[in-house]
């Protein structure tokens, strides 16, 4: 693993400050001056907040040679005006297998103080020059600073798309957010809840939608405690498949999905006793979340299989969550293979604020990227991990 110790200097707008801002790997003296550049953010209402630590919390280095985090911050003399965090991780990518970058929690004093407000494009240059295969992934929908500023400069974006199943509708009617922003509404979706109307018709429309009630006969699952050779071996017969994938071997996925966080329940599915596909699933109860409310949550975070076995993987993983009384199962899939599966098993597809943004030199090798971006397997797994769920 070879990080990167290089600094870099740009010179301010010369209309604006002669000072030179130096964008360079966070060191542990860096950090007063992060808190100094997180406190005025805070009191001029910025939208974003940097690491006070130096080291990163997930994926720090060390622990895998492909697989880590690095902080850069951008210093203008005694303070800090700004940083970014480059996530380094193998894909695999038209053939081989490539480094690429996440381009995560860009933060720059310019949101607040126009007299920085470059440092948002010097710190984008600077992660391109360190990595010009670089994405950004979430960013919570195309109304946002960060994929507008993205698209600004060239970048392709499109939404991941998002899917959902309805399992308990009384307590989904009670508990959406998204449905309930008017008291109107409101009153309207407590009485079909009550009524049980919106039980029967949200239990027909699951119906209607459902081509595949679960798994084929003789595919089983079960829940493991780490990965381990079988998951290299279904990387190795089916990364081919995906025109852009994650490496998913077991000691990515050991990486990021760690044992030692109970949250994750690894799941191995198999046919007749041979491995053919994997699920990690995450099951929340909800407490005012802006989104889902008080409902206890099944998410399908991360899978992996040969495309035409998605739909043993999909029913499996809602089999066993359906099995531990969730109210509500959600996904975000790329690849139309697990779309369809998502749906053939009864999911619905909703708005997506979950993005997908390739630079210039990633959206090349992507291309026809109109053709492609169905065929990449991205998932909640990737970017910044199945944070706020």
């Amino acid at each position: 693993m070879a990080l990167a110790q290089t600094s870099r200097s740009y010179l301010l707008d010369e209309n604006l400050s002669p000072l030179t801002i130096n964008i360079r790997p966070y060191a542990v003296e860096d950090i007063p001056a992060v808190v100094r550049l997180n406190r005025r953010l805070d009191q001029a209402g910025g939208p974003s907040r940097f690491p006070t630590s130096a080291t990163p919390g997930w994926l720090p280095p060390g622990l895998h040679p492909q697989l880590y985090q690095e902080y850069y911050v951008a210093v203008d003399g005694d303070e800090v005006r700004g940083g970014y965090i480059l996530k380094h991780q193998n894909f695999y990518l038209a053939g081989s297998v490539e480094d690429i970058g996440d381009y995560q929690l860009p933060v720059s004093e310019g949101l607040v103080d126009k007299s920085y407000t470059v440092v948002g494009i010097q710190l984008l240059s600077d992660a391109l020059k360190r990595q010009p295969l670089l994405y950004a992934l979430g960013m919570g929908g195309f109304s946002e600073l960060l994929p507008r500023f993205l698209g600004a400069w060239g970048w392709s974006i499109h939404a991941v798309p998002f899917y959902f199943m309805v399992v308990q509708p009384a307590k989904f009617l009670r508990n959406i957010s998204a449905l309930r922003h008017s008291r109107l509404r409101r009153l309207a979706l407590d009485a079909l809840a009550i009524s049980g109307l919106g039980w029967l018709g949200i239990t027909s429309l699951n119906a209607v939608a459902a081509r595949s009630k679960s798994p084929a006969r003789g595919v089983t699952f079960e829940a493991r405690s780490e990965f381990s050779s079988w998951a290299d071996e279904l990387w190795e017969a089916h990364k081919h498949r995906y025109a852009l994938v994650a490496v998913r071997d077991a000691a990515s996925l050991n990486q990021l999905y760690p044992a030692s966080d109970e949250r994750f329940v690894r799941l191995v599915i198999a046919h007749r006793h041979k491995a053919i596909g994997w699920a990690v699933v995450l099951n929340t109860q909800m407490a005012g979340h802006k989104q889902f409310g008080d409902m206890r949550v099944g998410t399908l975070v991360d899978s992996f299989a040969a495309p035409e076995n998605a739909v043993h993987v999909v029913s499996s993983a809602v089999d066993f969550l359906r099995q531990r009384d969730v109210d509500l199962i959600i996904s975000n899939q790329s690849h139309r293979s697990w779309g369809e599966a998502l749906r053939r098993r009864g999911f619905l597809r909703g708005p997506s604020n979950y993005l997908f943004a390739a630079s210039k030199q990633l959206a090349a090798r992507l291309q026809p990227l109109d053709v492609t971006k169905d065929q990449l397997h991205l998932t909640r797994g990737d970017g910044d991990g199945p944070i706020h769920l």
